[in-house]
């Protein structure tokens, strides 16, 4: 990863942008693509924040949180197909969590398919445990419901 990369906070004013880059990166997956217009309902939720990574100043993905107390929770988070695999996904984890850990959370949520193994693998690398078990959480495009696995990553002990 020798590209310039940096990570910017982003408002509901983005939100046709997540939804551009929701929908190329999970494209092949059995995820149903975010509208704009969803995210800006996302964003009138309270605690809602959004960083959007950029490589030579092209946004290749993003990460939308929402925080609670002391608590944090990952909404979603991707990163582009042609840029997964060079470590941009943990650099936005990584930074993510620094970033947490400086706000005093406690701890960060999320919930992932129970077959996205590359996501699972992932977090596991960024010390994630898995916590239990959401059935049928999700939907697939062929009306197929998928487990969840509740994962989290204690930020401060």
């Amino acid at each position: 990863m020798s590209d310039q990369c940096d990570i910017i906070e982003m408002d509901s004013n983005a939100s046709d942008l997540l939804s551009i880059l929701h929908e190329g990166a999970f494209a092949k997956m059995p995820e149903q693509a975010w509208s704009g217009q969803e995210f800006q309902q996302l964003f009138l939720i309270s605690g809602t924040k959004s960083y959007v990574i950029n490589k030579d100043q092209q946004p290749i993905g993003f990460i939308l949180l929402r925080n609670l107390i002391d608590e944090a929770e990952i909404i979603t988070f991707c990163i582009l197909p042609d840029c997964c695999n060079n470590g941009y996904a943990t650099l936005l984890l990584e930074w993510i969590i620094k970033k947490l850990r400086g706000q005093s959370f406690k701890r960060l949520f999320l919930e992932v398919r129970n077959n996205n193994n590359a996501a699972i693998r992932l977090y596991k690398k960024c010390s994630f445990e898995i916590i239990g078990r959401r059935k049928g959480y999700y939907n697939s495009h062929h009306g197929n419901k998928i487990d969840a696995f509740v994962m989290q990553r204690q930020l401060i002990v």
